[in-house]
């Protein structure tokens, strides 16, 4: 990953300790890894996860930190049947939070050459520290293959000591792991470390040990949210992100792992940095000047340019069926405190979602479930609301319409859960917009009716929640393939249970057909290409 020259911080060939920038605020134990430093005082490696590469098949990245400066970072590598036979040297990563001037320290291993759907074990240690061991497993290659993944966005640093953070953060990252998915894609808003100014870093470490108990051992695929964008954090907020994570290239210089994509069988993932295209602010305030922190159009449309590139380029061919995309923000939704459908989502990105028959929108930002109606093109008379193209419920022929979900129930401390009511009687619910910049945690400005709005889920007694998606690829040439989305939501945690379990409450299966057959679908799902 490349950054910027302004989100470049200062780098330090000995990183300050946590004892002398600041006392860190203790991650639960329960949610490190197991590492005993093998001579005293030297910190060993935490906050372990994984990334897929640009081949998900063939390339994984280990990614982790230490509290302090190290010596020869290093991960090996090996089978889970035979012996470690290679060992590789990690990139170090730093920067300097503005704020706090806190020094965060990161390692990186980019491995390639792998076997698809292959697991492998891997150790990460540094001199003087005992190894930290973990498991992961490849995707399987190019070829059609059954497989599962999990979503949803809002989670927290897992702790209620932190600012829009809950211990239902941590019962949502032991929730993936009961489903044994491939990968999690997390569809923004991570640490809420904005919301916690003077210990930003603090907060990210405790985020990432938490998410390191379901992360080292599966990649976790995230996407931008409002709340990853920090004052103090470079020109555009995201030296964090930049410095703790290494997302597949997506081409540019100043802008690797803001967007990006990957292949996992017939499946195409997209994750998108919706703070670049929304009208909203990004809910940050700068202390200096006690206003709003705006990033929206910092790509110049160079993310809008990338995506139709890939679009067009996975319709023309006959090896990518489906199509899902991960962002925070989204175009639709009904919650009653809801931050409003984006008109500029409805503007810049809906008509490529329709162009290249988009399937799945995985989006989170309100914090609650409702899934749509499968949307393709607009309402005549609207402020360009999605039209509705079948209002079954069961079984969706994605080829004509995208369906878009919100799953915003990962654990942060606010949960909604409460929608917005029919002012009309007309028996279809209403919903906000939003159409112009105002004011920081301004309301939205406008107004519809929901006629897109399938599925909410209201009950306030299970405020969180996850989708779980498995992938069929079918068995002949341009015949059906399909995913079975299944949303789970769950109740609190309590002390008499801290690990509630998931209690399925929607469940619904999108198909479309292959396109390796002699025939097969267009761009909009009609015809010969």
């Amino acid at each position: 990953m490349v950054m910027s020259e302004n989100e470049q911080p200062a780098r330090r060939t000995v990183l300050r300790g946590t004892a002398a920038a600041g006392a860190l605020v203790a991650a639960p134990a329960s949610t490190l890894l197991w590492a005993r430093p093998a001579v005293a005082g030297t910190p060993g490696p935490e906050q372990v996860h994984l990334q897929f590469g640009n081949d998900p098949s063939r390339e994984m990245t280990v990614s982790w930190a230490t509290a302090a400066s190290v010596r020869k970072p290093r991960l090996r590598l090996g089978t889970v049947h035979g012996e470690f036979g290679r060992t590789q040297q990690a990139e170090t990563r730093t920067y300097v939070d503005g704020l706090n001037k806190v020094e965060t320290y990161t390692h990186h291993t980019a491995l390639r050459g792998l076997r698809p759907d292959t697991s492998y074990v891997y150790e990460v240690s540094h001199d003087g520290a005992a190894p930290v061991r973990g498991t992961f497993r490849t995707a399987p290659g190019r070829e059609r293959a059954a497989f599962r993944f999990t979503s949803f966005g809002d989670l927290g640093a897992g702790s209620n000591d932190w600012a829009k953070s809950s211990i239902n953060g941590a019962a949502a990252v032991r929730n993936v792991e009961r489903f044994d998915p491939l990968f999690h894609l997390l569809n923004g808003d991570l640490s809420y470390a904005n919301n916690n100014q003077e210990l930003q870093p603090q907060c990210w470490d405790a985020f990432m040990n938490n998410m390191a108990v379901s992360a080292a051992k599966r990649p976790w695929m995230a996407s931008p949210g409002n709340h990853e964008v920090e004052a103090g954090g470079g020109e555009l907020g995201y030296a964090s992100w930049h410095t703790r994570f290494a997302f597949p290239d997506n081409g540019t210089r100043d802008y690797c792992g803001n967007w990006y994509s990957f292949q996992v069988g017939s499946v195409l993932f997209l994750a998108l940095d919706g703070n670049d295209i929304v009208i909203e602010d990004d809910a940050s305030i700068d202390p200096v000047t006690g206003q709003s922190v705006y990033i929206s159009g910092y790509s110049q449309g160079a993310q809008v340019r990338w995506l139709e590139r890939t679009l067009a380029v996975a319709r023309a061919g006959r090896e990518v069926d489906w199509i899902v995309v991960s962002m925070h923000q989204f175009a639709m939704g009904s919650s009653a405190t809801s931050h409003g459908g984006d008109i500029n989502i409805r503007q810049l990105l809906l008509p490529l979602f329709d162009r290249y028959s988009v399937d799945l929108v995985l989006c989170g930002h309100d914090h609650d479930y409702e899934r749509t109606h499968p949307v393709r093109g607009t309402d005549p008379d609207s402020l360009l609301r999605p039209a509705v193209v079948d209002d079954r419920l069961d079984d969706i022929d994605t080829s004509k319409g995208t369906v878009h979900l919100i799953l915003g129930g990962g654990g942060t401390a606010s949960h909604d859960d409460v929608y917005l009511g029919d002012s009309t009687g007309d028996g279809v619910p209403d919903a906000t917009v939003r159409t112009k910049r105002l004011p920081f945690k301004a309301d939205p400005d406008a107004t519809e009716k929901a006629t897109w709005s399938a599925v909410r889920d209201p009950d306030t007694r299970f405020p969180f929640g996850l989708a779980v998606f498995d992938v069929d690829p079918g068995r002949l040439p341009g015949g059906r393939t399909e995913i079975t989305v299944s949303y789970y939501h769950t109740p609190a945690v309590t002390t008499a249970n801290p690990f509630p379990e998931p209690v399925l409450y929607d469940r619904f299966t999108v198909h479309r057909n292959r396109r390796d057959g002699q025939e097969h679908e267009g761009l909009h799902g009609h015809g010969r290409r």
